[in-house]
Formats: structure tokens, C-alpha cells, sequence
């Protein structure tokens, strides 16, 4: 494991033994929630997780809330955020905008930056990238 500098564990999104031992062996923990109720519900329910392992002597860290499909259009985005922001305002990061060419990138298994890399949606991943880069080195 030492030829890597990075390893990510993208676990499911409910909450159970998985996600909590992938996060127990984790430095750095990033939650991604989609600007919608029952999301952000989730994620309350991730942070009691994480608040249990600190208890059990779990030494990482929330390295961040992700907002995803983030649609400024909506209210319910817009809502979303707006509780984000007053639950979470030291760990929220900027949002990943809702965008059919993400879509269009997992069905042709590239990435956005070798399909659409001058597209909102590189540069919302390019911001996240740089925010792990600098805060995890």
C-alpha cells in the first residue's frame, strides 16, 4: 500500500457495516449528499456514525460535505443548500452541478475531463480535486 498516495472507498450510500468499516480504516472521510431531503437525512445519519467511531477511538476526519446535483433553478436545491450551509458551514464544499454529461461519461466509461474537459462539470470536479490536493497533503 505504500506505492499509493491515495486510495478511495466509494461505498453505498445507506449507512451499515460497510460504509462504517470503510471509514473506520479512513484518514479522511468525503460525503457526498444530492441537494435533496432524504439525502441530507442520510448524511445526519453518516455523521452519527462517524460521531459513534470517535467514540469507539476512530482517528479520522470529515474532510468535507460534497453537495451533488446541485440545480440552482430549483428549490429544492436552493433549500437544500441553504440547510447545508446552516448544519455543516465549516465542512460544506462547493456543489457538483446536476449535468447530463456526467451521465454521458460513466455510460462511455471516461471521465469528464477526457470527454467534456471544458465543461461546468470539470470544472466543479476540478475545484473538488484541488480542494482534496491541498488539504490532504
Amino acid at each position: 500500500m505504500a506505492d499509493y498516495d491515495y486510495i478511495f472507498f466509494d461505498t453505498s450510500p445507506s449507512v451499515g457495516g460497510l460504509q462504517e468499516r470503510a471509514m473506520w480504516i479512513s484518514k479522511w472521510v468525503l460525503t457526498p449528499t444530492a441537494t435533496e431531503f432524504l439525502s441530507i437525512d442520510g448524511l445526519r445519519q453518516t455523521q452519527g456514525t462517524m460521531d459513534a467511531l470517535k467514540e469507539r477511538g476512530w482517528k479520522g476526519k470529515l474532510l468535507g460535505i460534497l453537495p451533488t446535483f446541485y440545480d440552482e433553478q430549483t428549490r429544492e436545491s436552493q433549500a437544500a443548500i441553504g440547510e447545508l450551509r446552516t448544519a455543516f458551514p465549516k465542512t460544506l464544499l462547493s456543489p457538483i452541478h446536476r449535468a447530463t454529461v456526467l451521465r454521458e461519461c460513466a455510460a462511455n466509461g471516461r471521465t469528464v475531463f477526457e470527454m467534456y474537459p471544458k465543461s461546468r462539470a470539470a470544472q466543479d470536479y476540478q475545484i473538488l480535486a484541488d480542494f482534496v490536493l491541498g488539504r490532504t497533503t
